[in-house]
């Protein structure tokens, strides 16, 4: 998959945002746009902000979630390849692990998409 227009779709307002939050937010927006780009490319339906990775123990016990959009905008801010493992599960809610809630997407897969991400956002800022 290649991104197009990314000069222009990089570019964000910061205007009214505390300095102290910029690279978050400009980080943050950079992730947003080309994982709903790659996920709809990879025919995934869910809305992009609305997937969870969540870990658990055998009991159902929530011990890590975070949304994609999350785990790649702190792995852009920290320069700290990211990832998601077998061991968890992708849900539409934070926090929770009922079935009903469970994503049927490939892991493996969505974990490709968001190092994809993270490596053009990295070569794009390195490119200037």
């Amino acid at each position: 998959m290649e991104f197009t227009d990314i000069k222009s779709k990089d570019f964000i307002e910061l205007a009214g945002i505390p300095e102290h939050l910029h690279g978050t937010r400009i980080a943050e927006h950079r992730v947003k746009w080309r994982l709903r780009e790659i996920l709809e490319h990879q025919g995934i339906k869910e809305p992009y902000e609305a997937i969870f990775f969540t870990t658990f123990d055998e009991d159902g016990v929530v011990n890590y979630s975070k949304s994609l959009v999350e785990i790649l905008t702190e792995a852009v801010v920290d320069s700290d390849f990211p990832g998601i493992g077998l061991h968890g599960g992708l849900f539409r809610q934070r926090g929770v692990t009922s079935f009903d809630q469970l994503i049927n997407a490939d892991i493996p897969l969505i974990d490709e998409a968001m190092q994809i991400v993270y490596k053009h956002i990295k070569q794009t800022e390195q490119a200037g």
